[in-house]
């Protein structure tokens, strides 16, 4: 059985936010109900956000990676947050982040192998300047799963 991280469901396009605060609160949000209830969800950005204050996830590019392990979920989620205007976030390169990729995983053994494995998937992917800029302008979730789609699958078995 494959479970499929990214789906419409857990896309947002058109993501502003002042700060990475902002942005992580406006993801967090994002997360399926059915899969992340309320409480764990005020664990789980409570986490990201002391992550990103530890040493920022956002590697240049334009492009952010927050992630940690929770013990309220049973299988890795991820949420995709395109911002066409950028958010100011304490990047290495200085510049504004405009694809944050949030990836939570349940602390369990091999969970960090599984980490790195799909954030290297997706820093391929975002190598592709063209396909930045398609995202950048992608109207809706089902646009950013086409653009996607061809480049790279975000599931794991």
């Amino acid at each position: 059985m494959r479970l499929t991280l990214l789906t419409e469901e857990n896309i947002l396009t058109g993501l502003s936010a002042g700060d990475f605060e902002t942005a992580l609160t406006a993801l967090v949000r994002a997360l399926p109900a059915w899969r992340v209830g309320p409480e764990a969800k005020n664990r789980i950005l409570a986490q990201l956000v002391s992550r990103e204050r530890l040493g920022t996830t956002a590697t240049g590019g334009g492009t952010a990676f927050p992630h940690c392990f929770s013990a309220d979920i049973a299988e890795p989620v991820m949420v995709f947050g395109v911002s066409p205007d950028g958010i100011p976030y304490p990047s290495l390169d200085g510049h504004p982040v405009h694809f944050v990729f949030m990836l939570i995983l349940p602390e369990r053994e091999g969970a960090e192998s599984t980490k790195r494995s799909l954030l290297q998937n997706v820093r391929w992917v975002l190598c592709d300047r063209s396909v930045k800029e398609r995202l950048r302008s992608a109207a809706s979730a089902r646009d950013v799963l086409a653009i996607l789609a061809p480049h790279a699958q975000f599931s794991q078995a």
